[in-house]
């Protein structure tokens, strides 16, 4: 490789994967070792079979799922030379391997490389920065580059697929919902003895719980947002602070029994197909049930024996498993990733569509179903994700990353009028500083979490060192910085 950072931009199945296993043996073959980085566990298995294959112990798998014990042994096999490949999630880049030739990050475009707590480092940028130190190569990998890497990067181009594959784009235009066209859909797949796969983005039965009357969603008590109804617990829980209740009767705002349910979540969806098909079995794929590394590797195991014939899942469901015998993927509330206030929401709505479309018909021919009211944008770039990032680029210009720095400072604090003082203070002081420009501050979109009120100030700037001179000077106590933010909830 003669660039010391390289895109390797590869449609799904195109074969990144055995590319990586190529460049790993060559910096074995020149006594180096590698780092490569997954976004989440949920890669781990597969990936572990393949490097178990091509290395046998020479490559170890690490991540926080690991027993102390576990870690030990690796750390031990690591100081004695033993080891040639450490794959695993971002805490991987900090093993103490020597000679380190190659950094891989695979499925770079991914949010979960970002660190949301302290200190709150992408794992991408890291490896990049690493990179450049310790004078090893570094390869980006994805079908969805994110649009800043794909600006900024040489990059080398897979198409197509490694093998025979033809895909059917289908449209539903319902609400997030399972409609007759979806149940049709998923009948003619199984009457086929094939798999499916059901995406959607939300877990529990139920998003939300609100008042038809007043409107009002039942919040957490202790986080401005609306709790998740789980039916198996008879609960309500809030999925930021974990907090639970019984589910309610009455409105708590207007004390009227008309509570009613919005968003259907993953549990939900599991219920009605395992009424619609009582003698298939339908798997769930999210953060509620796969809460251990065994978990992860039954219910993987068990899609890839065909003992499950339908699986309903999360975004977990996009990263890079390799399906066989899967010819359906329905795709439910897209339409809600599109929408969120984040200039980022296109990008992230037109990526993970690639992703999980990339899931089906892996050989042979394939379907993707999907449900959205925007059909002529998703339409316009499926099969060309190219052109969707060279239609992008120009939205951004003078305003985002990759033309613009963007930092978030994020104010908490358990009394409100307290946060809201160091609001006022830190905006003054950064209002001196011409060199960067105060985008947006007041209270943040989920204005209360943890029982902490919360209020935010969103810095733009041509100069990364800029807005860290300036944050040095005007930061108080209670304030958090991040840089490129993934999120602004």
């Amino acid at each position: 490789m003669k660039q010391d950072v390289t895109l390797l931009f590869g449609d799904t199945g195109s074969g990144k994967s055995e590319v990586y296993m190529k460049l790993f043996e060559e910096m074995i073959n020149s006594g180096k070792t590698s780092i490569f980085l997954m976004p989440e566990i949920s890669l781990t298995p597969q990936m572990q079979k393949r490097l178990k294959v091509h290395f046998g112990s020479r490559a170890v798998m690490w991540h926080s799922r690991l027993t102390k014990k576990s870690k030990e042994k690796i750390l031990e096999r690591i100081y004695s030379g033993e080891v040639d490949i450490v794959a695993g999630a971002r805490s991987a880049l900090f093993l103490p391997l020597k000679n380190i030739g190659l950094i891989v990050v695979d499925e770079e475009h991914d949010d979960s490389y970002k660190a949301n707590n302290r200190p709150r480092y992408h794992a991408r940028d890291m490896a990049i920065y690493m990179g450049k130190v310790l004078e090893a190569k570094v390869v980006l990998g994805s079908a969805t580059p994110s649009l800043t890497t794909f600006n900024k990067f040489f990059h080398v181009r897979l198409k197509g697929t490694y093998f025979d594959s033809k895909k059917e784009f289908l449209f539903d235009e319902c609400e997030s919902q399972i409609s007759d066209i979806v149940i049709s859909q998923i009948e003619m797949s199984i009457a086929n003895s094939r798999q499916v796969i059901v995406f959607l983005p939300t877990r529990a039965n139920f998003k939300y719980l609100s008042c038809f009357s007043c409107g009002a969603f039942v919040e957490c008590p202790y986080c401005s947002v609306g709790m998740s109804l789980h039916f198996d617990k008879n609960a309500l829980k809030c999925h930021y602070c974990g907090y639970m209740e019984a589910i309610l009767k009455v409105c708590p705002k207007c004390g009227k029994n008309d509570l009613r349910s919005n968003r259907i979540g993953t549990a939900e969806v599991v219920k009605v197909l395992e009424e619609k098909f009582p003698d298939k079995i339908v798997g769930k794929f999210d953060r509620d049930e796969i809460t251990t590394e065994t978990k992860l590797k039954k219910v993987l195991k068990d899609f890839n024996d065909q003992k499950i014939d339908i699986l309903v899942g999360t975004q977990m469901l996009s990263k890079g498993h390799d399906y066989q015998n899967v010819d359906l993927a329905v795709v439910l509330g897209i339409d809600t990733i599109l929408n969120q206030a984040d200039f980022r929401a296109r990008e992230r709505a037109m990526s993970l569509l690639v992703q999980i479309a990339g899931r089906s018909g892996r050989a042979g021919k394939g379907r993707v179903l999907i449900q959205t009211k925007d059909r002529s944008f998703f339409e316009r770039y499926l099969g060309d994700y190219e052109l969707f990032l060279s239609e992008e680029l120009p939205f951004r210009e003078e305003l985002y990353p990759p033309f613009k720095k963007i930092m978030r400072i994020m104010i908490s604090h358990k009394y409100k009028n307290i946060a809201s003082e160091i609001l006022s203070n830190v905006r003054e002081c950064l209002e001196k500083y011409k060199d960067i420009e105060i985008i947006g501050s007041g209270e943040a979109p989920i204005a209360k979490l943890s029982a902490k009120f919360r209020f935010h100030i969103l810095l733009r700037s041509d100069s990364p060192k800029a807005l860290l001179e300036a944050v040095a000077k005007c930061r108080e106590k209670n304030c958090e910085i991040d840089i490129d933010p993934v999120n602004f909830s």
